[in-house]
C-alpha cells in the first residue's frame, strides 16, 4: 500500500522541525542581580557558566515536532494507492459487458440481435459472478458498475438505446479497464457485443491492457453489407435578399448493392416538400443528385434530403442549416479628388457575390467616430491614410480590420503613419521593363486559399507598372512581394484586429490586375479575412460540441427528439454535445419564437460502411502492459486524493496535538531547581 502525495513539493517544509528543537536548546535562565550591603565577609568563589546542551523536556519537544510533521503532511495532500489484487471467490467470474450503440447498430437486423446476445451473456452467469455493463460509441458510459445482482444488470442493459455517433472500440476497452482497476482486479473477461466495424478500430494502438484481461467479441453484423447513404450536401445561393433561391445537390454513396437500385430522393425546406428526384444508384460508387432551385425563405432555412429507406435508416437522411444571408458593411474612405475610375473596379468587385454580401458606404476619414464604426465590419482606405484617433484604434483592437491601398498620394507622402505596418519610400515605375509581377507569395495564408493547388499561376499573370515602395516594420508580416523583392502586401496584428497595407494597384492606372481572373477572388478573400468573417458550417458531425451564443443568458436548447436542455452557462459557457442526428435550436429563456441559433447534426459518413473485422482481430495493435492493474493508472491522482481526503484527519490530529501542547507547557515540566542545604564559612556567613 504505497504512499504518495498530490503536492510533494510541500514536504520541503519539514525543515520547520528545527523550530521546536531550537526552542528547547536555547538558554532560558536569566540572572537576577541581588543587592547586598557588603561583600567583605564572603568567600570569593569562581563562577563557571555554560550553555544548555541537552533537552530537559522530551515529551513537550516530541509533541511540538509531531504537530509540525502532521501539518506538513496534511498540506502535501497524501494519497494511499492500493496495490495487489482482490481475488474473487473460487469459481466466480468477473465479466465486463460492452454494448455498441453507434449509428451502424441501428440496422434492422443488428440491434435486436445485439440486445439478445447481451442478455444471453448476463443470463449465462452463475450465482456470485459479477458483471458490469458499458454502452459505447465514440465514447463510453458505465451503465452499471460491477455487481453480483444480475437482475440489476439486465435492467441497466434495457435502458441502452442506439444512437447516431461513431464507433470507437478503444473507448470501450479503456472504460472496462477502469472498472476493473476501481475494483482492484487484475483478471477478468471483457465481452464486446458489436458489428465490429473496421472504422472503429482507430486508437487501439495507443491502448495497453494487462495480460490478465481477456477480450472476446460477439459479432452481430448483418447478413448483407448492402447499404445506400446520403454522405454529403452542397447548397448554392442564387441571388440575394428575400427573392433569392438556393440550389441543393446531395451526394449518395452505395456499397455492396447486389444490383443497380432505383430510388427517390426528396428535398424538404423548413419541413415542407421542395422537390424530388428519381436516381439510379450504382452497386458501388457515388451519385450526385441535383434538385431544382427553390425559393429561399426569410431567415435561416432547415434543409433535409431523404432517400427511400433501406435496412439502415439512420443514414438515409441528411440535414443542413442554411443561415440567413449575411451582409457586411464596408466603409470606403478615399480622397475627394480621386477619380471614379480609380475606385470603380474595387467597389464593383466587392459588391459582387453573396454569403456574405458587402454593402459599401462612402465616408470621410474625419467622420470615423465610434458610432459610425460600430456597425462596420471593415474600413477600406483607397490611397488615404487611416486616422490616429483613439476611437479608430480601439475599434481595430477590438477585433475589426482595415485595408489600406497605397497609391501615388501615400507613396509621395512624408507624413508618419503610426498604425501602418510599413513606411513609404516613393513610387516604383516599371514601365521600362513592361511591368513587374508578384514573386514570393505566402500561399498558406487564408487570403490565398482560392489559389492553392496550382492556382497561383493566375496571380502571377498580372503585371504592375507603378506601385508604392514600402519598407516593412519590425513585427509585421509580409504576405506577398513583387518580383523585385519589394513588399506587396503586409499585415500587422493589433490585439484581436488587423491592418493590411497593400501596394498592389487595384485600378488600371497601375497595371492590368483588374482585368485578370484572379482579381475578383483576391479582393473578396482580402476583405473577408480582414473583417475576420468566418462562415458557419452547414452541418456538424454527431459527437462534436456546439456552443450556440456566448451572449445569450438563460440558454435553452431544443434537441432533435424534442427534449429541452439548459446548458451550464456558468461552467462550459453554454456548450452542448451533439449526440443525435437532426436539428438543434437554441432559444433565450424559453423555447418559443425564433431561435437565436440553429445547427444540423449528421452521423459520421464512415458509419455507413458496414464492413466488419473478424473478432480475432479486435486486439490487433493493442499493447500488453505487464504492470499491475491499479486504479491510479487510470484515475488521476487528484481524483483519488479527492475521494480519500486524508489531509482532513491529519489536520484534526494537529489540532489535538496543539491543545495537548498548550496544556503540557503550562504544567512546567521543564527541570525545576532542587533546594540544597547551605554551608557556613569560617566567618559564620552562609555560602
Amino acid at each position: 500500500m504505497p504512499f504518495s502525495f498530490l503536492v510533494p513539493a510541500f514536504l520541503a517544509a519539514m525543515a520547520a522541525l528545527a523550530i521546536p528543537i531550537v526552542m528547547h536548546l536555547r538558554q532560558r535562565d536569566k540572572q537576577r542581580p541581588l543587592r547586598f550591603p557588603s561583600l567583605m565577609f564572603l568567600r570569593r568563589i569562581a563562577i563557571e557558566t555554560s550553555h544548555r546542551r541537552r533537552v530537559t523536556d522530551w515529551p513537550l519537544l516530541l509533541l511540538r515536532a509531531l504537530a509540525v510533521v502532521l501539518a506538513v503532511l496534511a498540506f502535501a495532500r497524501p494519497v494511499i494507492q492500493k496495490r495487489g489484487s482482490a481475488v474473487a471467490s473460487a469459481g466466480n467470474r468477473v465479466v465486463v459487458l460492452a454494448l455498441d450503440r453507434s449509428m451502424s447498430m441501428s440496422h434492422a437486423e443488428v440491434w435486436p440481435a445485439a440486445m439478445d446476445s447481451a442478455r444471453a451473456v448476463i443470463r449465462d452467469l452463475s450465482a456470485g459472478d459479477r458483471v458490469a455493463v458499458i454502452a459505447f460509441d465514440d465514447d463510453a458510459v458505465v451503465m452499471q458498475p460491477l455487481t453480483a445482482d444480475h437482475a440489476t444488470a439486465l435492467a441497466a442493459l434495457g435502458t441502452i438505446e442506439v444512437g447516431s455517433r461513431g464507433t470507437r472500440f478503444a473507448a470501450a476497452l479503456r472504460a472496462a479497464r477502469q472498472q476493473l482497476a476501481a475494483a482492484n482486479l487484475h483478471s477478468a473477461e471483457v465481452v464486446v457485443v458489436s458489428d465490429l466495424q473496421r472504422s472503429g478500430t482507430g486508437g487501439l494502438s495507443d491502448l495497453a491492457l494487462p495480460p490478465g484481461i481477456a477480450v472476446r467479441g460477439i459479432v452481430v453484423a448483418p447478413t448483407s453489407l448492402a447499404n445506400s447513404a446520403i454522405s454529403g450536401m452542397t447548397v448554392e445561393r442564387l441571388g440575394g435578399g428575400a427573392a433569392g433561391r438556393i440550389a441543393v445537390t446531395a451526394e449518395v454513396t452505395s456499397r455492396a448493392l447486389p444490383e443497380m437500385r432505383r430510388a427517390t430522393a426528396s428535398l424538404m425546406v423548413n419541413n415542407r416538400p421542395a422537390g424530388s428526384r428519381q436516381v439510379e444508384l450504382p452497386a458501388n460508387g457515388v451519385r450526385s443528385v441535383a434538385f431544382d432551385p427553390v425559393a429561399l425563405p426569410p431567415g435561416e432555412a432547415r434543409v433535409t434530403v431523404s432517400l427511400d429507406p433501406d435496412l439502415l435508416v439512420a443514414d438515409d437522411h441528411f440535414n443542413a442549416v442554411v443561415p440567413a444571408e449575411a451582409t457586411q458593411k464596408i466603409l470606403v474612405v478615399a480622397p475627394a479628388d480621386l477619380s471614379a475610375a480609380s475606385t470603380l473596379f474595387a467597389e464593383r468587385a466587392l459588391e459582387i457575390g453573396t454569403d456574405p454580401s458587402f454593402r459599401l458606404e462612402r465616408r470621410n476619414a474625419a467622420a470615423l467616430d465610434a458610432k459610425t464604426l460600430a456597425s462596420a465590419a471593415l474600413v477600406l482606405f483607397l490611397d488615404a491614410a487611416p486616422p490616429t484617433s483613439d476611437a479608430f484604434t480601439a475599434w481595430i483592437r477590438s477585433g475589426h480590420g482595415a485595408i489600406v491601398v497605397a497609391g501615388p498620394r501615400m507613396a509621395a507622402s512624408r507624413t508618419v503613419m503610426p498604425l501602418l505596418p510599413a513606411t513609404m519610400a516613393g513610387e516604383v515605375d516599371r514601365l521600362a521593363d513592361r511591368g513587374g509581377t508578384l514573386g514570393d507569395i505566402a500561399m498558406e495564408h487564408p487570403i490565398f486559399t482560392p489559389f492553392r493547388g496550382g492556382g497561383s499561376g493566375v496571380l502571377l499573370g498580372a503585371r504592375f507598372i507603378r506601385y508604392a515602395r514600402m519598407t516593412a516594420d519590425t513585427g509585421s508580416e509580409v504576405l506577398a512581394r513583387f518580383d523585385d523583392g519589394a513588399p506587396a502586401l503586409i499585415e500587422r496584428r493589433l490585439d484581436a484586429g488587423r491592418i493590411l497595407l497593400s501596394a498592389i494597384p487595384l485600378d488600371t492606372r497601375g497595371g492590368d490586375f483588374p482585368l485578370q481572373p484572379a482579381y475578383l477572388p483576391f479582393i473578396r478573400r482580402l476583405a473577408l479575412h480582414t473583417a475576420g468573417y468566418e462562415p458557419q458550417p452547414l452541418w456538424r458531425t454527431t459527437g462534436e460540441g456546439w456552443r450556440p451564443a456566448l451572449s445569450v443568458s438563460e440558454l435553452v436548447i431544443a434537441t432533435p427528439d424534442g427534449a429541452l436542455v439548459r446548458p451550464d452557462t456558468n461552467g462550459v459557457r453554454g456548450a452542448i454535445s451533439l449526440d443525435a442526428g437532426g436539428f438543434y435550436q437554441a432559444y433565450q429563456a424559453r423555447a418559443a419564437g425564433e431561435p437565436v441559433a440553429s445547427v444540423a447534426a449528421n452521423p459520421p459518413p464512415r458509419e455507413s460502411d458496414l464492413t466488419a473485422s473478424p473478432a480475432s482481430e479486435l486486439l490487433l495493435g493493442v499493447r500488453e502492459d505487464a504492470s499491475e492493474l491499479t486504479a491510479t493508472e487510470l484515475l488521476p491522482l487528484a481524483e483519488v486524493e479527492q475521494r480519500q481526503r486524508l489531509w482532513r484527519f491529519l489536520l484534526l490530529i494537529v489540532l489535538v496535538a496543539l491543545v495537548a501542547e498548550s496544556w503540557l507547557g503550562s504544567q512546567g515540566w521543564r527541570g525545576r531547581a532542587s533546594a540544597t542545604r547551605s554551608e557556613l564559612s569560617s566567618t559564620g556567613m552562609a555560602t
